[in-house]
């Protein structure tokens, strides 16, 4: 585990927000001038905390307004369904779980013809739930670092 102090973390509840933040305008946010910001996210980049950099896209405004989260329950028998539900395009997270369920799929489709054809292609491998999200009263968003004390080391 890497350990973080007050201002790792909020360096890194900045970054989550807006990845695309300045060293400059970071360091005047934490207090610190642009190469110690640098160095602090270089060591971050180094050590795996920070992963990588993206844009979020809005998949309704490109035509793919429905969001779908389907339960899965395949049986341990069936070692080729991580790399079956990877392959579809339109999956944009999967998670194998504990409890009655194997998999929880998250995917964006057009319509209903859509999740009827992306359901087509798991539905042999085993049992599904579909459910369609209907809205989103908390977004996928960043977790507050400095709010939950991550990677604060044990005993302080």
């Amino acid at each position: 585990m890497f350990y973080l102090d007050d201002l790792n973390r909020q360096l890194l509840d900045i970054l989550q927000e807006d990845g695309r933040i300045s060293y400059k305008d970071l360091g005047e946010r934490i207090g610190l001038t642009p190469p110690a910001v640098a160095d602090r996210v270089r060591k971050l980049e180094e050590a795996g905390v920070i992963r990588g950099y993206r844009a979020l896209v809005d998949y309704e405004a490109l035509g793919f307004p429905l969001l779908c989260i389907i339960r899965m329950k395949v049986p341990q028998s069936n070692e080729t369904i991580d790399e079956k539900i990877a392959s579809i395009p339109q999956v944009v997270e999967a998670n194998r779980v504990t409890g009655s369920d194997s998999h929880v799929v998250r995917a964006r489709v057009r319509n209903t013809h859509g999740i009827e054809e992306l359901l087509g292609d798991v539905w042999k491998d085993g049992d599904t739930i579909t459910n369609v999200v209907t809205s989103s009263p908390v977004r996928l968003r960043s977790m507050g670092l400095e709010a939950t004390n991550a990677g604060r080391e044990p005993n302080r």
